[in-house]
């Protein structure tokens, strides 16, 4: 069991941190435990381990959805936000946590000169994971907490990319990565009838009718089969909402709890009453941050089509992604 409170413990404890520079949120996670022994993919997480967590809005992804590159006040939002959080992570006892980008500083143009700029305000490297890493980082961290030898099949929601992994206990065996995010879903929710052609414009994508799908730094190709019985795992912002939302419209309260399971007709459900909140200007009654609320909609819309075209009608939610792999495998192989 994780626990959010430390415990006395006889074996030497440790704490490690990450922090994860995604395309909406910049989020730190700093876990204590007997952590000494766990190096390099294949780990298996402690069972006795604490840890605390905070996350706060940054949004760049919006910038190179809009542009190709991240904005000087993108940037500038960007360092005020990772020297607060590398701030709480030294009160929090981890004084040199790990950082990593993800896909928006992957595929901004100006790359160098935004993690150049980073990293001389927080005085901390930043690494910024390739697809494959990035895909390795977040099947760790969520299947980590799996049992042994289980199939797994996890859909990694984000900003600007949606990473597809797969494999067999905390082994990948193969991933794919889609050059489509909550950020660049929201481009497509504009005009008249915004809904239906967005929807065929993924399913178009998404099913591969239109050959491969071109993306910068490389191509990917259409869904992947999926093997016989695995057990189907989403995370990202717009997973955890989707869970908190459907909790709160079910009369269960509002907290997140780890592996809520949710079916394509739950998705269906909370997409309606969105909608009706959002045609009588009521959105402000759902139970999320205000950013979050409004990227709630494109992301609703990117499950549903992937969900439909892998054929998936029941999934678990966790909260388990690349930060724990990065923490759990001390930065990976």
């Amino acid at each position: 069991m994780i626990r959010e409170s430390a415990d006395t413990s006889q074996t030497k404890r440790e704490s490690r941190g990450c922090i994860d520079l995604g395309s909406s949120k910049f989020r730190l996670l700093v876990v204590e435990g007997r952590l000494s022994e766990l190096s390099g993919v294949g780990v298996k997480a402690p069972d006795d381990l604490s840890f605390r967590e905070e996350k706060r809005y940054v949004g760049w992804g919006e910038d190179l959805v809009e542009t190709g590159s991240v904005s000087p006040a993108g940037a500038a939002r960007a360092a005020r936000v990772l020297c607060g959080l590398v701030e709480r992570a030294r009160a929090w006892g981890c004084p040199a946590p790990l950082l990593v980008a993800t896909n928006t500083l992957r595929e901004a143009e100006n790359e160098r000169e935004v993690r150049a700029s980073l990293e001389a305000a927080c005085g901390l490297p930043i690494r910024v994971l390739d697809q494959r890493e990035e895909a390795e980082m977040g099947y760790v961290g969520a299947a980590s907490f799996r049992a042994p030898g289980e199939k797994i099949l996890l859909i990694d929601l984000g900003g600007t990319s949606t990473e597809i992994s797969w494999g067999k206990g905390v082994a990948m065996e193969g991933y794919r990565g889609i050059p489509w995010g909550t950020h660049r879903v929201r481009r497509l929710l504009t005009g008249p009838h915004s809904f239906r052609r967005a929807a065929r414009i993924l399913a178009e994508c998404l099913g591969g009718r239109q050959g491969e799908i071109s993306a910068r730094g490389g191509r990917v190709s259409p869904l992947p089969a999926i093997s016989r019985d695995p057990t189907i795992l989403m995370t990202g912002g717009t997973a955890v909402s989707l869970a908190i939302c459907l909790r709160s419209m079910c009369g269960r309260g509002t907290a997140f709890e780890e592996m809520d399971t949710i079916s394509l007709a739950d998705v269906a459900l909370v997409r309606a009453r969105l909608t009706g909140l959002f045609r009588a200007g009521r959105e402000r009654r759902l139970p999320l941050d205000e950013d979050r609320i409004g990227l709630l909609p494109s992301g609703l819309l990117l499950i549903e089509a992937l969900l439909g075209l892998s054929s998936i009608s029941l999934f678990r939610v966790t909260a388990r992604d690349v930060r724990w792999g990065v923490v759990l495998t001390g930065g990976g192989s």
